[in-house]
């Protein structure tokens, strides 16, 4: 008896592949684990930069600790705020916010869960067409926000901040006449108001807006500055829109000045929701120094309004921000020059810190204020409200009726507000109100684009006085103010320019830009990202060889506001683990991606600083931003230059990309940017030259034996990582093409064969040659009688059938020769039994008892169609064919697993013989169905006990031998399929375990002239073995992929680069469309029993079908792969049968 291919009783074989393994695993566990040890582990860089930095101050403490809180505690009731009365209990809370400032989003961010209502400064109407405009903060130009059906974002904070922490903050958007390119008011307003074709298209666009999102709870009217003239028009739209949002359920809030005759305040409130007061600006802008709202004026104000205006209809706006009024133009904090300057609060603290000058609770006016001479005669005179006119405006209007206030602005606030904002007549200001804690803002002083933080933030102490006759705040003394983040910026060169690049390495653009560079004998500095290093090591190389700088960049480009502290930290040190152990250095430079942060104006944009400061980095900024980033527009070459040019006289560093999307433009523009700068007297330097230091000081060497032990150690798992991506990439990519074009190979040759087979069938008829059926049976007896009365009842006149019972433990024999009496005795049928040795010698004992020249072999669970055998046997007339494979068909469709089975049978195995028939090489001659000429059989040496899938072996043997195996598709049988995923597993372990002893038999075959060499083993070995194998992680990596590729466009939309991910959805989608038509194409050319109906409904399933058996097959593969290594025996494992048949059965 022959030894069962890859059969090693000693299991040599195994353990040295076991030792292999072992060896292999620890080597990369040690690797790996040093790797995650060095990445996870933050190093502090060679502080040979700046100094060691003091801190003498504590940080400021937590103010999180209200996040927890599902609203502020000034609301008892569940009920959302806009279906709570006005001014009810505690009332409402209500916040101005404004797009222009970015303290007030870090404002909302902390303090949102004590907002009720929500005012954003989002919408204004500038034209008399009443169209909705909003503006870009960072351009300041203005656009359309609702085109049609569309709308145009006018913020991506708010929304999605409200969602993420789930507040119960109702959102009223604000929209007004305030032209923020200008800085103006719009003062012919009127114009639009008596436009009536105006104001149905402003209404129009309103109501869209609003529809967008559920949040939307309606809107707050803001017109100010315009004519009493104007007055009519404004009361006919505030009546039209009162219409329109009632009738929609929606609410309407009218902010209107306080004390002012022009306004008609009965109309007003009787079509609103509720009227806010501006009860502040007492002096302002336009109006000599003076209170900003003196208690007198603010408690008159609320006086005279409830004359008129009804308590539940009234909502008190209180300040808290200033101005700063020169006899003489000023510094204002935006960086203009005016004799009267807006001021948030911790604006006038600075001033007050930096003239050395307390602040005074004026006892009149009960408002903060001071003033200040300089040296040059400049006068200075600073008014504002804090939290102690705050508490004392609330209290005083509570005492009124009013409990509903709504705080003017978010961001320019004093953040000790927040203590007693929810209940300020129960606080005690005494200890609400001592600890001060800095505002947003951020000083920044020096020169240059290199910043350093030189002071943390602190709080400021401050004591109160409190009447109590009145319970008012009658004084305040700070005796430490609150401190912001105090940054210091460097760099600062005379006619000193250096040129940056983001967002590389690109393999297109960065060595075009490095021929430039080279050519033009530039230097310049490149701020890498991490994982396209790691894809072009080669390219890093290059930059760092050729004399250029380089900083880190992170490791994958996030948006390092949106992520945490941990991750931001791993970003930065996985990159400089990667530049040490491709360069072996460690770069100093840092510059956060989309230049965030990297001039701060708010304290917690200054966190990726103070992050990357405390790990040795330092933070380069840049001021000349041509915007070659930029996709709308779209800027030229030349236009990047002349932006170039235009912003020289601004900074020292220009930001241009080599990465991240098309650079085409930028390349182009690189020449002319240099010799323009040369030619305007510039030299171009290195980012190290800004700040008086050499390459190798930015740039320190590894030195220490233990930094280049583990430099060596992370190059080899970078290495090991980047084999694994392309291993993966080009398994995803080559498995595709692969896959695809079989297909379509496959899709060709069966079309062809079907056409060729239906118009050739002249076949002789009169060959009917006497014919033996063999069919081998053990633990049959559910269907053996079932079996042979299908091929006795066949319509072939001149056959005789051949039992083999192969030592049976069921009543297998007993029935076949008891049911099958008048057949036996007749010689129809013939039933021999054996001791059991598996079905290749049970085959091979009945291939004894044949005496015909052909044979039918099938299995004892197959009912076969009356006409198959008729349909197999003409074949033989042609003395090239050695067998002839029938159609095997699933017969028991009783679950999921066999409807797939099914379609499975169609769409590929009975499609992949359709195709081979055409070349004569099927390599399987199915046991269900199929015609042997007998002499051939012997020849080969009959079944072979070698391999478990004899009837694959001995294919091969008769294709190596010059015969032909073709494919009968009208010869019909229907085998019954697992019924389960175990049992669909057990099988296609035999089946593919089997066929790969075949393929390892007969690889002398393999690329040897003949169909069965190039076409049909590479078939089985590529598609059949190699592929599925690996075939899940095409999976994995289309869904890791576009899971990355998501989160990458959402949390930074501008370097997510859709064409990698594009070209995988075509690769992917492409053959999920080819597959489903070959299907289709497999469906149709099917043969089919005139009396069963094919189920075109299996068609359905093709795609969860096909995803399912690539996980399946792929842990069968595994485990065939791991059987014939490890040598072990092969047992039969026998399925269970049901003869449960839903197909064929008649």
């Amino acid at each position: 008896m022959a030894k069962p291919v890859f059969y090693d009783p000693q299991l040599k074989r195994w353990r040295n592949l076991r030792l292999l393994m072992h060896i292999s695993g620890i080597v990369i566990s040690l690797v790996v684990a040093v790797f995650m040890y060095t990445a996870l582990r933050s190093e502090a860089l060679p502080q040979t930069i700046w100094p060691e930095l003091k801190r003498t101050y504590k940080p400021v403490r937590d103010t999180h600790k209200h996040a927890g809180a599902a609203r502020g505690s000034h609301r008892k009731t569940k009920k959302p705020p806009s279906q709570v009365p006005l001014n009810e209990d505690e009332g409402l809370r209500a916040a101005f916010y404004v797009t222009w400032d970015k303290g007030s989003y870090s404002s909302l961010k902390e303090y949102l869960r004590q907002i009720d209502l929500l005012y954003p400064e989002w919408l204004h109407v500038l034209t008399p067409d009443g169209r909705i405009q909003g503006s870009d903060p960072l351009t300041n130009q203005m656009f359309d926000v609702v085109r049609g059906t569309s709308i145009h974002s006018v913020d991506d904070q708010v929304m999605p901040l409200i969602r993420q922490e789930k507040a119960d903050a109702e959102v009223f958007p604000l929209v007004n006449n305030f032209d923020p390119a200008s800085g103006k008011w719009l003062q012919n307003v009127g114009n639009f108001f008596d436009n009536a074709d105006g104001r149905a298209n402003f209404r129009r666009q309103l109501l869209t807006f609003l529809a967008s999102d559920a949040k939307f709870k309606g809107v707050s009217v803001d017109f100010e500055d315009f004519p009493r003239t104007a007055q009519p028009g404004f009361n006919a739209l505030i009546g039209e829109l009162s219409a329109d949002l009632h009738a929609r359920g929606l609410k309407m809030y009218i902010n209107v000045p306080a004390d002012d005759d022009d306004f008609n305040y009965k109309y007003l409130a009787d079509n609103s929701d509720g009227l806010i007061l501006m009860n502040y600006d007492e002096h302002q802008s336009e109006s000599k120094a003076g209170p900003v709202a003196s208690h007198a004026f603010f408690v008159g104000n609320i006086q005279k309004a409830l004359k008129i205006i009804p308590q539940n209809k009234l909502i008190v706006a209180i300040g808290n921000y200033g101005y700063e009024w020169g006899n003489k133009p000023v510094e204002c904090p935006e960086g203009t020059r005016a004799t009267v300057c807006n001021l948030s609060v911790q604006d006038a603290w600075i001033r007050s810190a930096e003239s050395d000058t307390p602040i005074d609770l004026d006892s009149d006016s009960l408002n903060p204020h001071f003033a200040y001479d300089e040296d040059d005669g400049t006068t200075h005179q600073i008014w504002f409200l804090d939290a102690v006119t705050a508490l004392n405006q609330m209290r005083a209007a509570r005492d009124l009726g009013i409990r509903t206030f709504a705080l003017w602005r978010l961001g320019s606030e004093d953040r000790s507000l927040w203590e007693i904002w929810d209940k300020p007549r129960a606080s005690d200001p005494v200890t609400k109100l001592a600890e001060v804690p800095p505002g947003p803002d951020v000083s920044i002083e020096g020169q240059g684009e290199i910043l350093r933080i030189m002071q943390r933030p602190t709080p400021g102490k401050r004591t109160v006085v409190v009447d109590p006759d009145t319970g008012l705040v009658t004084d305040e003394r700070f005796a430490k103010l609150p401190n912001p983040y105090q940054l210091e910026a460097y760099g600062y060169k005379e006619k000193k320019v250096a040129i940056t690049f983001d967002d590389g390495p690109d393999p297109n653009y960065t060595p075009q830009i490095l021929d430039v560079l080279k050519r033009k004998h530039a230097t310049a500095t490149f701020f890498l990202i991490g994982i396209p290093s790691e894809n072009d090591p080669g390219l890093v190389k290059r930059i760092y060889d050729e004399g250029h700088e380089i900083g880190n960049h992170t490791l994958t480009h996030p948006n390092i506001s949106e992520i945490s502290t941990w991750r931001f930290e791993k970003e930065i040190n996985v990159t400089e683990r990667l530049f040490a152990a491709k360069l072996g250095v460690k770069p100093l430079f840092f510059r956060p991606p989309y230049s965030i942060d990297q001039e701060p104006d708010t304290a917690d944009e200054v966190k990726p600083l103070e992050l990357t400061q405390d790990m040795g980095y330092i933070t380069v900024g840049d001021k000349i931003d041509p915007s070659d980033w930029s996709l709308s527009p779209r800027y030229s070459a030349a236009e990047i230059a002349e932006n170039v040019f235009r912003d020289l006289n601004k900074g020292n560093i220009i930001l241009l990309h080599d990465g991240g999307g098309d650079r085409s433009q930028t390349v182009k523009a690189l020449p002319p940017i240099i010799d323009g700068i040369r030619a305007r007297g510039y030299d171009i330097v290195p980012v190290s030259t800004l700040i008086d230091q050499t390459r190798a000081q930015v740039m320190p060497a590894l030195t220490m034996p233990r930094e280049l032990w583990a430099a060596r150690i992370d190059n080899l798992a970078f290495w090991m990582f980047s084999l694994v991506l392309i291993g993966v990439q080009m398994i995803f990519f080559l498995g595709d093409i692969l896959m695809t074009g079989r297909l379509l190979i496959i899709g060709a040759l069966a079309t062809i064969d079907r056409i060729r087979g239906s118009s050739s069938q002249n076949l002789d008829p009169a060959f009917r040659p006497p014919v033996a059926v063999l069919i081998p049976a053990y633990n049959e007896e559910k269907v053996i009688e079932r079996t042979i009365r299908s091929v006795l009842a066949s319509s072939y006149p001149n056959l005789r059938v051949i039992v083999i019972d192969d030592g049976s433990k069921d009543r297998t024999l007993e029935i076949a020769t008891s049911k099958f009496q008048n057949e036996i005795g007749k010689g129809r049928v013939v039933v021999l039994t054996k001791p059991n040795s598996g079905k290749a010698e049970a085959l091979n004992y009945g291939l004894q008892h044949v005496t015909e020249d052909f044979y039918v072999g099938i299995d004892a669970d197959t009912v076969i169609a009356r006409e198959a055998i008729g349909r197999l046997i003409p074949h033989f007339a042609d003395q090239s064919i050695g067998a002839v494979a029938g159609n095997a068909k699933v017969g028991n469709r009783v679950n999921i697993w066999t409807r797939w089975q099914a379609l499975e049978y169609i769409t590929s195995q009975n499609f992949e013989r359709r195709a081979l028939d055409l070349l004569g090489a099927v390599t399987v001659v199915p046991g269900a169905l199929g015609a042997w000429r007998t002499e051939v059989v012997r020849q080969a040496g009959a079944y072979h006990v070698n391999t478990v899938a004899e009837d694959a072996d001995l294919t091969m043997s008769i294709l190596r031998s010059g015969l032909r195996v073709i494919y009968e598709d009208r010869a019909l049988a229907y085998t019954e399929a697992p019924v389960s995923a175990r049992g669909l597993m057990r099988q296609r372990f035999r089946w593919s375990f089997g066929i790969l002893q075949a393929v390892w038999k007969h690889r002398g075959a393999l690329l040897r002239r003949g169909a069965l060499g190039w076409f049909a083993l590479p078939n089985i070995v590529i598609f059949q073995i190699m592929l599925p194998l690996v075939s899940p992680l095409i999976d994995v990596m289309f869904v890791v992929s576009a899971i990355w590729y998501l989160i990458d466009r959402h949390f930074h939309p501008y370097a997510a680069n859709p064409a990698t991910f594009q070209k995988l959805v075509i690769y992917f989608v492409s053959f999920l469309v080819i597959d489903f038509l070959a299907s289709s194409l497999a469906f149709a050319l099917e043969r089919r029993d005139p009396r069963q109906h094919e189920d075109y409904w299996l068609l359905a399933d093709i795609w969860i079908q096909r995803f399912t058996y690539r996980q399946v097959f792929s842990v069968v593969l595994f485990k065939t792969i791991k059987r014939a290594i490890d040598g072990r025996a092969f047992s039969w494992d026998k399925l269970e049968r049901t003869a449960a048949l839903s197909h064929g059965g008649d």
